[in-house]
């Protein structure tokens, strides 16, 4: 009986340690899960964040471009701007030379109360 016994005893212990290891393995697989889901958060995070850079980084592309648009038709319409100054002046320079009444027009003083106009 004693033998009976002591088999029991270590059928006893056996079934203990395996549900002590179940148990330890049932803890480590839901720190496993609970880990998992965390990653999970934190990818889901990351990839939020880098749709939002993605998203930031093709408006400032299309920014970039608008704005190379905008400075093309400026240097075009500066470009035709000061070719026109250049005829107008030029123009006028040989209308001085070449018409005496357009000379002493454009010699003359301008007024006080027009100049006063275009000081300020």
């Amino acid at each position: 009986m004693q033998i009976k016994l002591i088999i029991a005893g270590l059928v006893a212990l056996a079934f203990l340690g395996l549900f002590s290891a179940a148990a330890v393995y049932r803890g480590n697989a839901i720190k496993a899960e609970a880990e998992a889901a965390r990653v999970q958060a934190s990818l889901d995070l990351a990839l939020d964040a880098n749709k939002v850079s993605v998203d930031t980084i093709d408006r400032m592309q299309k920014q970039d471009a608008a704005n190379d648009k905008i400075a093309a038709d400026l240097a075009l319409k500066l470009a035709a701007a000061n070719t026109a100054l250049i005829e107008t002046t030029t123009a006028r320079a040989d209308l001085k030379g070449k018409d005496e009444n357009v000379r002493s027009y454009l010699d003359a003083p301008v007024p006080d109360s027009l100049r006063r106009l275009y000081d300020h």
